[in-house]
């Protein structure tokens, strides 16, 4: 249905008749969608975000007021929301296909792929032909074929080299058979390169794992679905028995005295905020919501923060958020075993995305008021901080089972002596001792001595170089000896940096003890200064190929000389 849509210039209103067949339209639609199981529901469009569309979405917007404060959960949000998407595209006269979403990819060939694989058959078909004539073949299809082949040349069937004619026919058929072949694998390789460039550019880990991954075809029979749900129940649904240590109970007593974080509450301005910067059209969850229709129907984000706050309060969440669809991709080539399956599973809706990020916002906005979270950093945040987590509790084990050892060691009635072996390498001009409680540099007196003096003399040293005739620093490992190097120089810096007077003067200084932590660690330094152009070897494979250029010019010569 395409009903048309008065624009007024000014605010992009529509007249009164009109809003009453949008508002049955609307009714209609939510009725339909709240009757449909969610696997069928439409697949909602990509619209254009014209200035029409955008009014009919602003006039539906107060229309849904009185469905929303009906609404009893997110779910019932999240099919009232589906369904005046659905008017939506109703009104504006966009195809909705009513048989469902697809789940699987398109597999179709390029049409340019079609048109050269036509042509391939034609001409194979002809070259059958013709053969058959050549072999003698007088039928009247083939007579028809055959003249068709030549019709706009000068060529008779009657003619004595008749033979010869067919012969150049049926190779000029084959040669175009060959290079129409090479098109299609020289487009497909131009496509793949295409395709990988522009992965390279957007998400390097992902293009590594396709390159990497070997492609597997499949032509068996896939697992018997019970099979399947059986071997992963086994893995998920199945309890666990953890071995549990000590330093447990002593984490568990320490975290005990945190106080507890005051109670997050979500509000409609952290709603329009997690919605303001999600992509428009990105792939829809299991729902089927596009970002889109969030942002555009703005009345239904007070009735979502209380709703997600709801759901955070009593700790349960609908089952729109706990189902998911679960694609098996095979890793070799038995596609009988479910534990042959790679499983990738897509769960909930966008809808239930906006939960997590409004609670995200609100969590950093009390943390840090000052710093403004965008959608891109959120995520560097929480791995950040599930990160520090994780470190807390390894520094918190540490600590456990060292006070565990040394609770055991003073009960012991004959005491006793352990000497502390340094962590030093063998291969270091200086020998730096790495503490393995705290991560941080425990050098005696000696040994800071040594590497002030190295220190110093890397100073006085390149203060007399030329900056073209500087060593060239290496890569370093980051390795845990090589950060305690650097965390002992620091505090030799202070003194240098402080009677600095320029910033090359402090850039000097900085080189200086980049070059004394090399020598203390003993890494190699070219003091020949660094290289400026490139190497003028010849390579290898060079070398080979201009070998057997050579042998073959002597060949000719002597065979020349043979001739002669």
């Amino acid at each position: 249905m395409d009903l048309p849509v008065v624009v007024d210039s000014n605010d992009d209103e529509i007249v009164s008749h009109e809003l009453e067949q949008m508002r049955s339209i609307l009714e209609e639609a939510i009725l339909e969608t709240r009757s449909t199981p969610l696997e069928n529901r439409p697949r909602l469009p990509r619209i254009p975000l014209s200035k029409r569309n955008r009014a009919v979405v602003r006039a539906l917007n107060p229309m849904l007021v009185t469905y929303l404060e009906a609404s009893r959960d997110l779910c019932e949000t999240d099919s009232i929301l589906f369904g005046a998407a659905v008017a939506v595209c109703r009104i504006i006269g966009a195809k909705l296909p009513m048989a469902g979403r697809a789940t699987t990819q398109s597999n179709a060939i390029p049409a340019w792929r079609k048109r050269i694989e036509d042509r391939i058959a034609k001409a194979r078909a002809l070259i059958g032909r013709l053969t058959s004539f050549r072999s003698g073949n007088n039928r009247p299809r083939i007579m028809r074929t055959v003249r068709m082949a030549f019709a706009g040349t000068n060529i008779s069937l009657s003619q004595p080299d008749i033979t010869q004619k067919l012969t150049e026919r049926i190779d000029d058929l084959k040669q175009k058979i060959a290079a129409w072949g090479k098109r299609i694998r020289r487009f497909f390789e131009g496509s793949r390169r295409f395709n990988q460039n522009r992965l390279f550019q957007s998400d390097q880990k992902r293009l590594y794992k396709l390159l990497e991954r070997p492609k597997v075809c499949v032509a068996g029979q896939g697992p018997d679905q019970a099979d399947i749900i059986a071997f992963w129940r086994g893995l998920w649904s199945e309890p666990v028995n953890h071995s549990e240590g000590p330093w447990m109970e002593v984490v568990a007593s320490q975290g005990a005295n945190v106080t507890p974080m005051d109670p997050i509450t979500i509000t409609p301005e952290d709603v329009a905020e997690a919605v303001r910067r999600a992509p428009n059209w990105k792939r829809p969850g299991l729902d089927g919501l596009h970002h889109y229709w969030l942002k555009g129907f703005v009345e239904c984000h007070a009735v979502l923060a209380r709703q997600f706050q709801e759901a955070l309060d009593q700790k349960s969440l609908p089952s729109l958020f706990t189902t998911g669809i679960t694609h098996l991709v095979p890793k070799d080539q038995d596609t009988t075993d479910p534990s042959k399956y790679r499983p990738i599973t897509a769960k909930g809706g966008e809808t239930g995305g906006f939960a997590y990020r409004a609670r995200m916002h609100r969590l950093f906005a009390e943390l840090e008021p000052s710093v403004t979270v965008t959608e891109q950093n959120l995520a560097d945040r929480v791995r950040y901080i599930l990160r520090s987590n994780t470190f807390d509790v390894e520094r918190l084990r540490r600590e456990a089972v060292r006070s565990s050892g040394e609770n055991a060691a003073a009960e012991d009635a004959v005491p006793q002596l352990a000497e502390q072996t340094a962590n030093v390498d063998t291969a270091v001009n200086t020998p730096v001792v790495v503490d393995s409680n705290d991560d941080g540099t425990v050098a005696q007196e000696l040994e800071l001595e040594q590497t002030r003096s190295t220190l110093e003399e890397a100073i006085v040293e390149t203060r007399s170089t030329p900056l073209e005739n500087r060593p060239r620093l290496p890569r370093l490992a980051l390795s845990k000896r090589n950060r305690a190097v650097v965390r002992a120089l620091n505090p030799m810096l202070v003194t240098y940096l402080e009677a600095s007077r320029d910033l090359c003067e402090t850039v000097s200084i900085i080189f200086d003890a980049a070059l004394a932590v090399c020598r203390i660690i003993g890494a190699k330094l070219s003091t020949a200064g660094r290289a400026t152009g490139q190497s003028s070897a010849i390579p290898a494979w060079r070398i080979r190929i201009e070998e057997r250029i050579a042998r073959a010019r002597e060949h000719i010569s002597l065979l020349a000389r043979l001739a002669d």
